[in-house]
């Protein structure tokens, strides 16, 4: 009825707004105290994003990338799952449809910037094992045991929801969905956490280890890789200086062509790069503000005592790292693959001598 409908939508506002409102004003407060201004960091992410379109500076992906990238790398073995679950309740009512819609919503508001990534579709993957939960429920107990659904007096009905709930039967147990779930996840599952892109984690560990040794053989570190490629503190645990290539976007559309990245030009010419920026007459920081280091995009630098990056980079300025004076001093299997260009081989690091 209208006026149930009308008091449902009313109990959902309130509901919304006694929680809402004190989380916004929560929010409000604490980045006043962090950027010393008020902000309102929806507003501004819509106009990073959207209005300046400055996205796009990351790189820009298809319109249609959430839904054949980002959906199959989210839900992997579970995405036919999800297919059924949200059919049987959109065709069938055996659940409600209304988490699917914010998800489809959220999808299409997503895609509406140019940068994608499977990332930020992080929120909907409880949406998304709900439905999974509904398929499997389905297939496991049968239609007629189903939550929400409801009897048909229509033979051709009953007979067509009898012979779907005897295949389901048939064809799935309790047994066989376990089964199908650790097959297609516990061995991507092993290879990802403990092979894959594990060279990032373990250089962080080799450098803590010899920082841990007190000689005074790690006195700085720079990362020659793409921006954030590795751990960085969170790992060290050692007030040690270190800095990488840096990657900042640009803060007006105007610069897009010309905002100057250091990770770019390393790519284009890493032994001009190094020419560059290192010298020798510089002295390293005190470890006092080792977190105060931060050199500005270009600026010339120390030549540090430890050099991180990846072995396609190595071969390609082998001799200018040997006439600095560095030599390969650690290497760490990294992975199998690697879609990035810039981050194939090993990760390496040399030592200056």
């Amino acid at each position: 009825p209208r006026s149930q409908r009308i008091a449902r939508t009313a109990y959902i506002v309130k509901c919304t707004l006694m929680v809402g409102a004190p989380a916004i004003a929560l929010m409000l407060a604490i980045d006043r105290l962090g950027y010393q201004k008020w902000v309102f960091p929806p507003y501004q992410f819509y106009l990073f994003n959207v209005h300046e379109g400055l996205a796009s500076w990351f790189g820009e992906s298809p319109p249609l990338y959430h839904l054949y990238v980002s959906m199959p790398i989210l839900f992997t073995s579970m995405l036919p799952f999800i297919l059924h679950g949200a059919y049987l309740a959109f065709a069938r009512g055996h659940a409600t449809t209304q988490p699917a819609l914010v998800a489809l919503a959220a999808m299409f508001v997503f895609s509406l910037v140019s940068h994608m990534e499977y990332r930020f579709l992080y929120p909907l993957l409880p949406i998304g094992f709900m439905y999974a939960a509904v398929s499997i429920d389905y297939l496991v107990s049968g239609a007629s045991n189903c939550a929400g659904v409801t009897s048909s007096s229509d033979g051709d009905n009953a007979a067509r929801t009898k012979k779907i709930e005897t295949k389901g039967r048939r064809l799935w147990s309790v047994r066989n969905v376990v089964a199908y779930l650790i097959v297609t996840n516990v061995p991507a599952m092993l290879y990802l956490n403990l092979v894959h892109q594990r060279g990032v984690v373990d250089v962080m560990a080799y450098l803590r280890t010899e920082a841990l040794k007190g000689n005074g053989s790690v006195e700085d570190i720079g990362f020659l890789m793409p921006c954030h490629s590795t751990p960085y503190y969170s790992h060290l645990h050692q007030p040690i200086p270190m800095w990488f290539l840096s990657c900042e976007p640009p803060l007006e559309r105007s610069a897009l062509t010309t905002h100057y990245w250091e990770a770019n030009d390393f790519e284009v010419d890493p032994a001009g790069f190094m020419r560059r920026i290192f010298s020798s007459d510089q002295k390293p920081p005190e470890k006092s503000n080792y977190f105060e280091l931060e050199y500005k995009p270009g600026q010339a630098r120390r030549k540090p005592s430890h050099l991180v990056l990846y072995e396609c980079m190595a071969e390609r300025i082998h001799s200018e790292l040997v006439e600095m004076g560095y030599a390969e001093c650690a290497r760490f299997f990294n992975t199998h693959f690697n879609g990035d260009s810039r981050c194939k081989g090993d990760v390496v690091v040399y030592r200056r001598h």
